[in-house]
């Protein structure tokens, strides 16, 4: 009697170990922890389903000194559209940043006007560039610009997103 109550107890705790928390399945980076979204948060105008992320990517330097530096995030929407973002400012060394001013510069979409990054805070006041630019970067500039992509998270495909609301 003891060894089947034993493993009853065995069985329901490894169902419990398996089943996925709202946390993993809802808000996430996977991987890229210092991305300041997460899947699948509204990223841009409008407010609405078609603006979630659905992927983030790690853009990934081949040109500095330390191998395989992240130097900034590319978020897709459900709509496809992509827009490149810095790392969390800890994270980002003056050379990531300007290397990563370079792909915006040349990458940015045809409605974008800035060419850099501003600075989110200066002396400790929030300004108000914005934190995500519109971009298309093709995959035959990677190389010119020095980086690479690489997937980082993505929501499930044909798992229904929140209700951004």
């Amino acid at each position: 009697m003891m060894i089947i109550a034993t493993a009853a107890v065995l069985v329901s705790s490894a169902q419990i170990a398996q089943a996925p928390t709202v946390a993993q399945t809802t808000d996430t980076r996977g991987p890229c922890l210092d991305s300041p979204k997460s899947v699948p948060n509204v990223l841009g105008d409008p407010f609405e389903r078609s603006s979630e992320v659905v992927r983030i990517d790690k853009v990934v330097s081949t040109r500095t000194m330390m191998a395989s530096e992240v130097i900034g995030f590319l978020y897709t929407r459900q709509d496809g559209k992509t827009y490149l973002g810095t790392r969390s400012a800890q994270y980002t060394s003056p050379a990531s940043a300007a290397q990563l001013n370079a792909v915006l510069a040349s990458t940015r979409g045809a409605d974008v006007r800035e060419t850099s990054f501003p600075p989110q805070t200066r002396l400790g006041v929030k300004t108000s560039g914005p934190p995500f630019l519109g971009v298309h970067i093709p995959q035959n500039a990677w190389d010119p610009l020095g980086i690479r992509i690489e997937p980082c998270v993505s929501w499930p495909s044909g798992s229904a997103l929140p209700d951004p609301t």
